[in-house]
This record gives structure tokens, C-alpha cells and sequence, in this order.
């Protein structure tokens, strides 16, 4: 089996990870160990984004880890785009798009984050969230994460990891689950209990 993880990296820069059959994948970050260790996780999982490598790290089971440039993040697009456009034609290649799109280090303007946040709420992508205290307790709805976010100072990936647990991870002594979970669940419940 080859080695997964492996020895720490340099920190910002563009990666190739290689299979055992010779496929590979290139990507970028501004923490290759992070995202090294992201790839393996998604993939031990079954959750892995890109099907192409999916499939490939169920057939090998490893792969291999090496990074091919270093560079600052505002180089990372340009650097990766050099190596997709080269490569994604290649029937090797797990990649799909020819040009590094990260917008990492680029920060949304207050209307734009604005203009995301009217899209997601009129489209149904923001889910309303419910928030508990340890007890289970029913303290409060939010329309979406950002709302709960703002309103007890928290980071919407941590509310959002205790909506995906069901509850199970804490957030600053809340629990938060999404809505329409909870209210399926109590309609479910409604039904038995009519019968």
C-alpha cells in the first residue's frame, strides 16, 4: 500500500495525487497537509466530489501525494490552469475543467454577500434552522444558518456540522438542526400517533 499521508509539505502551492493504475488528479491549496488529508477522508467515506477519482481510490484503495509547483495564493489559479490545460485531455486524468477556478484569498463585497444571501433565501437553497439548548429545548428559528451565525456569533460551519449531527455537536453551548428535518420527523410521529 502506498503511503497516504506521508511526511508534512510546503504550505501554499499545486499538487498531483497518482493511482496505482497511473491515473491522477491535480488540484491546488493553501495548505496542501489540509487538503492531502480532505482527499483521503472524502474518498475513504464515498463522498469524494470528482467521480473520476472516486472510483479510482475504490478500485486501488491508496494513492500518492506529491507536490509539482509552490507558489503565493494569488498565483494558485493561474498555476493550476497551466497544469489542467496541459493535462485534462488526457485519458489519465480525473480532472474535468481546464482552468484552477479557487476563490481563495478574494473577499465578496457587503452587496454581493447581500445579492447570495436574497438568491439562496428566493431559490430555497437557505434552510431555516431551529436552535436547541442542551436540554433540548426549543429556543429559536432562523431562517438560515447566516441568520443563526449573526445572531450568537458563531461560525456557519460549526452550525452547519450540528445540523448535519443532528444535534450531536455543540455549538457554544446550542444545538441546531434544520427545520425540515424536525418537522418531518414530528409529522411522522403526528401520524403514528393518529393511527
Amino acid at each position: 500500500m502506498m503511503e497516504q499521508l506521508g511526511k508534512p509539505v510546503g504550505n501554499v502551492g499545486i499538487y498531483k495525487i497518482t493511482f496505482p493504475n497511473g491515473h491522477y488528479y491535480i488540484g491546488q491549496a493553501v495548505n496542501l497537509n489540509r487538503r492531502k488529508g480532505q482527499h483521503l477522508r472524502d474518498a475513504e467515506k464515498g463522498k469524494h466530489t470528482n467521480s473520476r477519482f472516486q472510483n479510482c481510490y475504490n478500485k486501488y484503495g491508496s494513492f500518492e501525494f506529491s507536490v509539482i509547483e509552490e507558489c503565493s495564493i494569488d498565483e494558485l489559479n493561474k498555476a493550476e490552469s497551466k497544469y489542467l490545460f496541459n493535462n485534462v485531455d488526457n485519458e489519465l486524468c480525473c480532472n474535468m475543467c481546464k482552468e484552477g477556478r479557487s476563490r481563495k484569498g478574494i473577499t465578496a463585497s457587503d452587496s454581493t454577500r447581500e445579492r447570495i444571501s436574497n438568491y439562496q433565501h428566493i431559490s430555497g437553497k437557505a434552510k431555516p434552522v431551529y436552535m436547541y439548548n442542551l436540554y433540548m429545548d426549543l429556543l429559536a428559528r432562523y431562517d438560515s444558518i447566516k441568520e443563526a451565525e449573526v445572531a450568537i456569533g458563531a461560525y456557519p460551519k460549526d452550525i452547519q456540522k450540528s445540523c448535519k449531527s443532528f444535534g450531536k455537536y455543540n455549538v457554544k453551548g446550542y444545538k441546531f438542526m434544520f427545520a425540515e428535518n424536525v418537522d418531518a420527523f414530528l409529522n411522522h410521529i403526528n401520524k403514528l400517533v393518529i393511527i
